[in-house]
């Protein structure tokens, strides 16, 4: 099966890609589509919800609650062998986004990897995000980092992500501010957002700019 090969400096096609949408609208079936065309054979997924998401059965991966039992995951696989790893934060907001933290340096450090992070908005802020989530979506590029960046609430989680997508893909969402923020982006009515059907969805890439329109196939 292929894999993404690992890659150095800004030659690898290393995307951001943030996707949005209310609970059932096919964010998490969309990513995970993604993440198998092609295999990922070096991926961290950020999971708060694990026991309904279910991603370390998908990916059969280890599910790990310590940022010493990732280290360990990762400091064995080094910068080129293959791993899979899902971490479930804490509950407290507070250690979760130390936590967060602590990842996203090691992905960072270690570089050719995916990282997904579910549930952005738990551990960002429209004007503040953690100092390591803030390098990676600036310059993670240049370590071959890949970041899939999932949240129901496309309002509260850092604008720096929108200023460094590669593609903007969003389903319905419930909440007229979220829709605003969407809109702009995708260049699209803030309505077409509040009232897509479950499964359909409005994407836009940066190169090529263009926006487009489908629906999930489960």
């Amino acid at each position: 099966m292929t894999t993404v090969k690992p890659a150095t400096g800004n030659a690898r096609s290393a995307r951001i890609v943030a996707v949005f949408g209310a609970t059932g609208t096919g964010k998490s079936i969309w990513t995970i589509q993604q993440l198998r065309k092609p295999k990922r054979n070096r991926l961290v997924i950020w999971s708060p919800k694990e026991a309904q998401d279910g991603h370390a059965i998908t990916f059969q991966a280890p599910a790990v609650d310590t940022v010493r039992d990732a280290y360990a995951v990762m400091s064995a696989a080094g910068t080129t062998s293959p791993f899979r790893l899902v971490f479930r934060p804490s509950i407290n907001r507070k250690t979760a986004v130390k936590q967060f933290d602590a990842i996203c340096a090691a992905v960072l450090k270690l570089g050719n990897i995916t990282l997904v992070v579910e549930e952005l908005h738990t551990v960002t802020q429209p004007s503040w995000a953690p100092d390591q989530w803030s390098a990676l979506v600036l310059m993670g590029r240049a370590a071959g980092v890949e970041i899939f960046a999932l949240s129901q609430r496309p309002a509260s989680v850092d604008k720096d992500l929108f200023s460094n997508v590669s593609m903007i893909h969003a389903g319905r969402v419930s909440f007229e501010d979220d829709a605003k923020v969407l809109g702009r982006v995708l260049l699209v009515p803030p309505s077409d957002l509040l009232t897509l059907p479950d499964l359909h969805f409005i994407e836009r890439t940066t190169s090529p700019n263009e926006t487009r329109r489908g629906v999930v196939k489960p």
